[in-house]
């Protein structure tokens, strides 16, 4: 609960520097620039009125467009023009230019090209050279981390304040604070040995898994679950067979993406037979068949909310995932999730889309 308390008054101190950095002199001309602060904590000087924007990683294309800011994109990583999610909302966004991709490398000199105003960059070992690279033609970037809670409420504050959407994007804070508080308040009072311990099986396969720095580790504690593997630390890790033996989860939740690990395959697996969430087949495939609710982006909630009923089925008995699912939808994407084409039920399939 501390923990949560320090976080939250530390969202509060950087919205309010947000606001005070961004504020303009009353009476004065209106500023050609302002000074914006990202998630790295970088000072970044961007121009007063944002109208033009490359996004290089699909997570922060999609938070672009929970907040209302897709009119603005001017360019994007290939995943996010190749998705088929993003196009039925928005279809220009498919005609585009590709800047490349985030796991295979960014074409700095096409975002050049581009004329963007700003750039929305994650944080990585390749983000300072690209950062150089594009301060030296005039171009600010800014790097978003949205990897727990209230880091990803504070990157949809960013964006909300960078586009001129700062009322979709209030909406899209708000709505996670409400949500957020009714998951937190169903589950006060279930104790942590009632709380189901949670394999996930992750990007490289089922003996992949995130670590307590990854945001699906937030997912799972928001649920109402314990990660297994929650000493671990930094970004996707490899673990043995006999490690998740040992570790014995109650249930396993695999993501839409991870290679040889759905729940048919999970089951079947001589090395894993004697595991609690195998023998009492409890194993899933997170969903959605449009694109992952375990990505670092707005309809994480959505994940939240679904591993929540899964995880205790008894406490939200009252929790309709897809009326959940087709409100959000609507609300910040201008579609029901059912009207994009949207599925919850994911145990006989497996999408084959990269992500």
């Amino acid at each position: 609960m501390r923990s949560r308390n320090v976080r939250a008054l530390s969202l509060a101190l950087f919205l309010v520097c947000c606001l005070i950095l961004t504020c303009p002199v009353q009476g004065a001309a209106a500023p050609e620039t302002r000074l914006i602060v990202d998630q790295a904590g970088r000072e970044v000087v961007i121009p007063a009125t944002v109208n033009r924007i490359i996004t290089t990683w699909q997570p922060a294309t999609c938070m672009v467009f929970a907040v209302g800011g897709q009119s603005k994109l001017v360019a994007a990583d290939c995943a996010s023009l190749q998705s088929d999610f993003l196009t039925q909302v928005h279809p220009r966004i498919a005609g585009l230019p590709k800047i490349g991709c985030k796991s295979r490398g960014l074409n700095v000199e096409q975002m050049i090209a581009c004329n963007p105003d700003v750039v929305i960059l994650s944080e990585g070992k390749d983000s300072v050279h690209i950062i150089d690279q594009l301060a030296s033609m005039g171009i600010p970037a800014l790097i978003l981390v949205p990897e727990d809670l209230e880091k990803m409420k504070a990157a949809a504050f960013i964006l909300g304040d960078l586009l001129g959407c700062e009322d979709q994007a209030g909406k899209l804070i708000a709505y996670y604070d409400e949500k957020l508080a009714t998951l937190n308040e169903h589950l006060k009072d279930v104790p942590s040995e009632n709380r189901p311990r949670v394999y996930l099986a992750g990007a490289h396969g089922m003996l992949s898994t995130c670590s307590k720095n990854m945001y699906q580790h937030f997912i799972i504690e928001q649920a109402g679950g314990i990660n297994v593997a929650e000493e671990l630390e930094g970004h996707w890790n490899r673990i043995s067979a006999e490690q998740l033996v040992k570790w014995n989860p109650d249930v396993i939740v695999s993501v839409v993406y991870s290679p040889s690990a759905t729940p048919d395959e999970i089951k079947s697996s001589p090395q894993l037979a004697s595991i609690n969430a195998v023998l009492d087949e409890r194993v899933y495939l997170f969903p959605s068949n449009l694109e992952p609710w375990d990505y670092p982006e707005p309809r994480s909630i959505l994940g939240m909310i679904w591993l929540a009923k899964i995880l205790h089925p008894d406490v939200f008995t009252d929790l309709d995932v897809l009326e959940e699912a087709n409100a959000f939808h609507k609300e910040f994407f201008g579609k029901t999730f059912t009207e994009l084409g949207g599925r919850l039920d994911l145990a006989a399939e497996k999408t084959s889309q990269e992500f």
